[in-house]
């Protein structure tokens, strides 16, 4: 049942790729050509690789990253993320990318990072599975019976609103995914639709 809503969330997440610069949607990894990236990439690489949520389950290493010599030091290129998807983010930085997301995959669904460094610097683990919003395993814990505030990506930096608080005050609201009202590329605004 994860590995479903991971597919349909990576699916879902194609939608929000620039039209002229989408890669074409593949059927997921060329074994030969993941074999000879994981030759030399394989411990972080590899192990993020093998994850559900994973952009290997529609491409494979040279959607982002074209050989452009033989083995070595910089011998690929590699796409910058908004050359697929929106450059809007939160916090509002086309490079803050990988502060959530793991490029290559996760253990969290959406391709989140399973630690997020806060802006104050400290390092707080992230566990979401579940598409939803407020749920044990969904973008939000805070308030939610049986979960522990402040390992939902959202509340981890939220110290002071009127929801979902990574010290668990503030009160539930909507529990559907939160972007449903907060728009990833409009920077998780409140009120932004996709």
């Amino acid at each position: 049942m994860n590995r479903l809503l991971v597919c349909l969330a990576l699916l879902a997440a194609t939608a929000a790729f620039a039209e002229d610069a989408a890669p074409t949607l593949g059927v997921g990894t060329d074994l030969v050509v993941e074999q000879q990236c994981l030759g030399c990439h394989g411990a972080g690489v590899g192990e993020a690789w093998a994850n559900l949520s994973s952009h290997k389950v529609l491409y494979d290493c040279k959607v982002c990253h074209t050989p452009t010599a033989a083995s070595g030091k910089g011998h690929a290129s590699t796409r910058a993320c908004t050359d697929c998807h929106s450059s809007a983010s939160h916090p509002t930085a086309a490079t803050a990318c990988g502060t959530c997301h793991d490029v290559h995959g996760a253990v969290n669904a959406f391709l989140l990072r399973a630690t997020v460094q806060r802006p104050d610097g400290t390092t707080v683990p992230v566990h979401v599975t579940k598409p939803e919003g407020a749920s044990n395993d969904g973008l939000v814990h805070a308030g939610v019976a049986g979960a522990t505030a402040g390992t939902g990506l959202c509340e981890t930096c939220h110290h002071d609103l009127a929801h979902y608080n990574a010290d668990g005050t503030g009160t539930p609201h909507a529990t559907e995914y939160c972007g449903t009202c907060h728009s990833h590329q409009d920077g998780f605004a409140p009120g932004s639709l996709p």
